[in-house]
């Protein structure tokens, strides 16, 4: 029992002093990894989408990355739907300004939605609409704490524009705030 104690505090110790370093944790060739649940926003409805998302970014320069970011919508919380599907998948560039542990990025990211409306329930014997592949556009903005060589803390947000055109019930936006956080991972190509 002591001697696991006494361990747990030599732990602590270390990683204590480490944190102290101030090597600067971004710059070329840093890979950063990560996934979270996140919160979606319409701008144009009273709706919270939920998505799964996951996200590679990679530093080709000090202060310069181009991110990766991939949104599975798994639904909302409301009881009627607007969407029955809202994927996403976007990439782009990011300009960072960093001081010590402490990231601050932003950035723009084009990329495509799979979007399909969802159906009143009224009409389900009419041909639904189909998934569509629409573009879409982002401006983002995050901040990401370093905790350790290899973890750090994000909290982020996208501001989306999409539109679903064609549908039986007319043009449908799709613009939304997603936020997002968690724990990620990264390394050094």
């Amino acid at each position: 029992m002591v001697v696991r104690s006494l361990a747990g505090v030599l732990v602590c110790a270390a990683l204590i002093g480490r944190a102290q370093d101030s090597v600067p944790f971004t710059g070329a060739g840093l890979v950063r990894v990560s996934a979270a649940i996140s919160p979606g926003l319409s701008l144009n409805a009273p709706i919270t989408n939920i998505y799964l998302n996951g996200r590679l970014e990679y530093f080709s320069e000090d202060r310069i990355s181009c991110r990766g970011e991939v949104f599975w919508y798994r639904g909302n919380q409301e009881h009627t739907a607007s969407m029955e599907r809202n994927d996403q998948v976007a990439v782009g560039p990011f300009y960072h300004w960093v001081r010590d542990r402490l990231d601050l990025a932003l950035g723009m990211e084009a990329g495509v939605s799979f979007a399909r409306p969802a159906q009143p329930e009224a009409s389900e014997s009419a041909d639904p609409d189909p998934i569509r592949v629409i573009p879409n556009a982002a401006l983002c903005a995050g901040l990401t704490y370093t905790v350790w060589d290899h973890f750090h803390f994000f909290l982020d947000a996208r501001l989306v524009h999409a539109r679903y055109i064609g549908s039986v019930s007319g043009t449908i936006p799709l613009d939304e705030v997603i936020m997002g956080g968690g724990l990620g991972w990264q390394f050094r190509r």
